[in-house]
Order: C-alpha cells, then structure tokens, then sequence
C-alpha cells in the first residue's frame, strides 16, 4: 500500500510538470477545436484502431513459434529475475491522462467525463475481451502456475493505457504515443523476465490493448452524441527522424553439406535507426543477446553438444527504398562486433572441449521488408547474412580439432516503434 502511495504520488508530480511544459508550447491541431464527427466518421475511427490493432495480433500469433526460444534466452540471462514493477508499471500511461486533465490540459474530448467514460469502456472491454480468450485457449503459463497465459492481461491493460493517452492527447502532442508505447513495452518485458508470459502472449496482448481503448472511445463517443476526433487523410508517413525495434532472431551457420557439426543461435535485442532530414542514409545500431548451441548432425538426438552466449553490437548504415505507399525494403551493412563467454560442453560423449574467443569481428548484410501501418507503429522481417572469420573451434571425443566457420544466414520478426 505504501509502494502504491508513492507511486501514486509519483505520477502526479510528473503529470503536473508536463502539464507546465505543454501549456508553455503547446501544439495545435488544425481544426481540432471546432470540428465535430460525424457518428460514420466515428464508427470509421472504431475501423481504423482495428486495423492498427490486427498486424500487432498476427504478429503475437507468429511469435508463438518463438516461445520456447525466448523462455531459454531468459533463463540463459537473467534466470533469478523476480522484480515486479510491470503490476504498477501498466497503469502508468492512464494515470498520466487523468494526471494531465486534472492539471487543466485540455484534450481532445470537451467533456472530461466523456474521457474517463471511455476509460471504464476500454478497460472493460480489454479485459472482457483476454478473460475470453484465456479461459478459452487454456494456456500454460511459463512457471506452470496456471493455464491461462494467452494473451498477456498486463500487456494488454499496458497497451490500453498507452492508446487512450494517445488518443487523448496525440494529435495535440505527438511525441506523447510512442512515450506511451516505449512504457507500455517496457511492461511486456517485465512479464517475459519474470516468467509469467510467453512472448506470443506478449505482442497479442498488446494488440488487443490497442483494440480496447479504440473501442472505449467509440462507445463513449456515441453515448455522449460528440467527438472532435478526426480520422487523418490517407498519406505516405515521413522516413526521417528516429525510431526503435525490437529483433527476435533465429540464425544458422552454414559449414557445408558434409560438414559434421553445424550451430544455430537464436537472439533477442534493441535496435536504433536515425536519418537525419535530408539525408539519403540511415545510421543503424543494434544490441543482442544471444543464445549459440553447436549440434552434431550424424546423431540423432535433439540435444545440444555445446553451447555459449554473446552479446552482440551491430553498427551500420543503411538506405530505405520506397515500394508504394507506406511499405518499404530497408538495405543496410553493418559491423558486428561479438563478446563471447560462458561456452560449455552439454555432451561430455561427443565434445571434450569447446572455445571461442572472447572478441570477434565480423560484417553483415540485411534486407529488411517493413509496413508501417501507423503513424507510430511498423513491422519489419529482417533477413541476411553474417560472417565471423574466427569462428568456433570444437574438440571431439574422437577425432581431431576442428574450427567451425562459415557464413550465418538469419531471419527475424521486429516491431517498430517510430518517433
């Protein structure tokens, strides 16, 4: 109870004060203040936080195939992680709304209770909405407490609150939503380190969020018979300034046919792209952790021989090429450099041994297909190629030493979070 005193009284400071800096620059919306919606405008704003929505479900749906992988690089990391600020962490978002309309910045309802009604709608509906489906799909949780894991309530409530905040307050403050985003993202995150999500249900949950506080606007907006908000022109959205991803990878290194043992990685990270405006290119950084297992092909075990972590830093640049409207091939190459540790045998009857060097460098090459369906939001599905000349160097029961090396194709899914 305390904790959620200071909380409380910690979110109200910050509200107050940025409510001081939005009432000294304040942004305005061309229009907003006079025009009202129509009620088949309106219900064509319910259409479009459904499609902002749907690609970040498809996307969870996806993940689910990275369930296991995502759970093994948690326990490979960070496997005594028990720190649950994602419980309070979930409700920031909303609270900064009130916050701000209690401090008198106005929004985009005129009535503050038409905002808070929208409020109670949306987190109704989200959580009408994920009880459904988890009771529903019954899905074991990841420290098998209980089955009903999918989607993530937390990430959903998170993504709720993150949306009506923008909502409320984007089209007069832009950099107010991917605020929104990065906390509510910060909140799936702590579900998948505390082991109490997938990350399938993660990235569901947040697009069912979305879909709930878009709902709990358009149910309030026809109760109380007005709106102002407005359903932007269809246009291309600018490829200038900053955003943020975040890569879920599966790579392979490619020995040969003959070859007898060959290694696979799979790794999560944060990413960075800026361009600058009116620059043809882009600067790329990326950081990884990553999960590397060596495997024997003549066996017929599942079971790695090997494995190692790393960590892993890629510094590039890059260049967007336009495809039509607001999909896109992003071309890049980078540096990579690699810290390695904690390599060690799983199968004491095929390796003796196995070594990497602590540092390694290397080069790459990605192409990167991207959608940005939002403003603020995207998808992208990276794939390329990488090559680390040192290499990995084995030592089998039998036989001689052999270095592994090669070139590593990889793939992976990301969201993007555009500021």
């Amino acid at each position: 109870m305390r904790m959620m005193k200071s909380l409380s009284r910690l979110l109200l400071g910050v509200s107050l004060a940025t409510a001081q800096v939005l009432h000294a620059q304040p942004h305005q919306s061309q229009g907003v203040d006079s025009v009202q919606t129509s009620k088949g405008e309106i219900n064509r704003l319910l259409l479009h936080g459904a499609t902002m929505s749907a690609p970040i479900v498809a996307a969870g749906l996806l993940q689910t195939l990275n369930n296991q992988h995502v759970r093994e690089l948690r326990f490979a990391y960070y496997p005594h992680f028990r720190h649950h600020y994602d419980d309070y962490l979930q409700f920031a978002p909303l609270a900064g709304q009130l916050g701000l309309r209690l401090a008198g910045v106005k929004g985009i309802t005129d009535n503050p209770l038409q905002m808070v009604v929208a409020d109670a709608l949306a987190s109704a509906s989200m959580l009408a909405i994920t009880s459904a489906i988890k009771y529903t799909a019954r899905v074991e949780r990841p420290d098998r407490s209980s089955r009903n894991s999918f989607p993530s309530g937390h990430t959903a409530m998170a993504f709720t609150s993150a949306e009506l905040l923008g909502i409320e307050y984007g089209s007069r403050y832009p950099w107010i939503r991917p605020v929104g985003y990065a906390v509510a993202s910060a909140t799936g995150l702590g579900r998948l380190l505390n082991n109490r999500h997938w990350v399938g249900d993660v990235i569901t949950g947040a697009g069912l969020g979305i879909l709930s506080a878009h709902i709990g606007y358009w149910a309030a907006d026809h109760i109380f018979g007005r709106s102002r908000r407005q359903l932007s022109p269809a246009a291309a959205f600018p490829s200038t300034g900053l955003l943020l991803y975040l890569p879920i990878e599966a790579s392979a290194l490619y020995t040969g046919r003959q070859a007898e043992w060959y290694a696979s990685s799979r790794s999560l990270g944060l990413g960075a792209e800026y361009k600058p405006e009116g620059w043809p290119l882009y600067l790329q950084a990326e950081l990884q952790l990553a999960l590397q297992r060596i495997y024997r092909q003549s066996t017929t075990a599942v079971d790695p021989s090997a494995e190692a972590k790393a960590l892993c830093l890629h510094l590039g640049v890059g260049r967007d090429l336009p495809l039509w409207y607001n999909l896109g091939i992003n071309l890049s190459v980078h540096g990579t450099l690699r810290y390695q540790h904690h390599e060690r045998v799983l199968r004491s009857d095929e390796l003796s041994s196995v070594s990497l060097p602590r540092l390694a460098l290397g080069v790459g090459l990605e192409f990167a297909p991207h959608w940005r369906f939002t403003r603020h939001l995207g998808l992208r599905v990276p794939f390329g190629t990488d090559y680390v000349p040192s290499g990995i160097q084995l030592k089998p029961v039998a036989g001689d030493a052999i270095r592994l090396r090669g070139i590593a194709y990889h793939i992976s899914t990301s969201l993007e979070v555009h500021f």
